[in-house]
């Protein structure tokens, strides 16, 4: 039996007693890839793991989140029957979220950029904080700023929160992840986490690239769903 097979018979077992695994892919700046990376791990919930799914776009500034479901249904895509896409960038996020969590197996949420607090709420009710970065300067001076919220919000989290940075828009043929991932795990005093800021940060192994794929991807329903299903694999396993 393969994986996806055997992880498939496991959610039909289970349809019946759903405590839905709920991952927050967050980060207080805009830009950084978030709703690029909800999307293709709603849809590996979804399509790979057939989990009814529940993808929540709770970014108050832009919700581009519902903005992708409402254009892909109008140009005709078919939208998975389990996957459910809603708005909701509400500082009572938490408490919606954990209304749905008997509904569904995954609840993916869009979080961050435009509210510390809708950010702060959701990941009090998160299994796992995904922060995705592209690597450049720029993108990188918001981390430590998420990092802290992030571990203000654990502190009320009952369900054991672990956060992991994920490098997105990664182009392999300069030397910009290679710096980005040096920088990460080894910062300077001042630029990583912990009482001294000099702690690495929690980085994912599963690099997602800037593939067009990704680039041309809003408003569709992609299949390519390969590099996103390995880094779920690797934060999941």
């Amino acid at each position: 039996m393969s994986e996806n097979t055997r992880l498939k018979t496991l959610a039909a077992a289970t349809a019946s007693a759903w405590d839905a695994l709920v991952i927050v892919v967050g980060m207080l700046k805009g830009g950084a890839g978030k709703t690029t990376s909800a999307w293709f791990i709603a849809l590996y919930y979804a399509v790979v793991l057939g989990l009814p799914t529940l993808l929540l776009d709770a970014d108050i500034s832009s919700q581009s989140a519902y903005d992708w479901f409402k254009v892909a249904q109008a140009d005709g895509f078919e939208i998975p029957d389990n996957l459910v896409v809603e708005r909701f960038p509400f500082d009572d996020v938490a408490e919606y979220i954990r209304a749905n969590r008997g509904k569904f197996g995954a609840i993916v949420v869009d979080a961050g950029g435009g509210s510390a607090r809708i950010f702060h709420e959701a990941v009090t009710e998160a299994n796992l904080l995904l922060v995705p970065v592209a690597p450049a300067k720029i993108e990188l001076r918001r981390l430590v700023a998420t990092f802290n919220e992030a571990e203000r919000a654990a502190a009320r989290n009952e369900q054991g929160v672990t956060a992991h940075l994920v490098i997105v828009k990664a182009d392999d043929r300069t030397s910009l992840p290679r710096n980005a991932k040096d920088k990460l795990l080894r910062p300077r005093k001042g630029e990583g986490l912990g009482p001294d800021r000099d702690e690495p940060f929690p980085l994912a192994e599963t690099t997602i690239h800037s593939w067009v794929h990704y680039m041309e991807a809003f408003g569709e329903i992609p299949t390519e769903l390969t590099e996103y299903a390995n880094l779920m694999k690797e934060l999941t396993a």
